[in-house]
């Protein structure tokens, strides 16, 4: 009620004022046609008075929704863009685990390879090749948005889809990250623990070139090879996505 009272407030006094004074010395004067008339224009300014002061609260409600959607995704460009850098890191180590997977494959089918190598440097070698990266995005900006409704904020449909499917296409991406770290700790570590010397309580460290012919160790390096470039495709394809929401969140941003 009190916000219909400033509305009316739009409307000039003295003009209320002025068909006031006219109605009243209608009425005592009897012209009850005339007093009809202008008691209708009477409230016909009023209605317009409220039709515009709807229209202006109804803009300035647009113009708080604008700045609420521009600086929600001028932080969610800024958190997505810390994710790319991330999984840019866990992309180039990946294929620094494929490369070594591939020299351990060539050391594997060539034995005059392998004893050129020393054992020092197999062992670098090794811990490359099963060095397993996993992804931990910062994405508390997005969690709120999602979780708070203030996505609707958004105007771009396509910006809110890519934003609602960020998290799936994560998990969808690091299938493969997860598939090498249950099997490295059920059939790697046992397997090269015979071929390797304890150094503390944790710690292995490469002592026999043996391991090599190894049928188990040929089908674990079989298993990175394969696994691993699939991973490296998957997680290739989520930056070319998260990149593309950066695009179109840029493009969504006001100048």
């Amino acid at each position: 009620m009190t916000g219909t009272i400033t509305e009316l407030e739009l409307i000039p006094r003295d003009m209320i004022n002025l068909f006031r004074k006219i109605r009243l010395k209608m009425a005592n004067d009897n012209r009850p046609l005339m007093y009809v008339r202008y008691a209708a224009g009477e409230i016909l300014l009023v209605v317009i008075g409220i039709l515009i002061a709807l229209q202006v609260s109804d803009l300035n409600e647009k113009r708080k929704n604008s700045n609420s959607e521009q600086a929600l995704l001028k932080d969610l460009k800024s958190e997505l863009q810390g994710n790319v850098e991330a999984l840019k890191i866990i992309i180039k180590e990946h294929q620094r685990s494929l490369d070594a997977a591939l020299r351990v494959e060539s050391f594997i089918k060539d034995s005059s390879m392998l004893e050129a190598i020393p054992n020092e440097d197999l062992d670098s070698i090794l811990r490359v090749m099963n060095r397993n990266w996993t992804f931990d995005p910062k994405l508390g900006i997005l969690n709120s948005t999602i979780n708070s409704g203030k996505i609707d904020l958004i105007q771009n449909k396509e910006i809110r889809y890519e934003l609602s499917s960020i998290k799936e296409s994560i998990v969808d991406a690091f299938e493969s990250t997860d598939d090498i770290e249950q099997s490295r700790r059920t059939l790697y570590r046992p397997l090269v623990s015979k071929y390797s010397n304890i150094v503390g309580s944790k710690t292995l460290t490469f002592a026999s070139k043996n391991m090599f012919s190894d049928v188990h160790f040929a089908w674990w390096t079989d298993f990175m090879i394969l696994v691993r470039r699939e991973g490296l495709d998957e997680e290739n394809e989520l930056m070319t996505f998260l990149n593309e929401v950066n695009e179109h969140i840029e493009s969504a941003i006001k100048k």
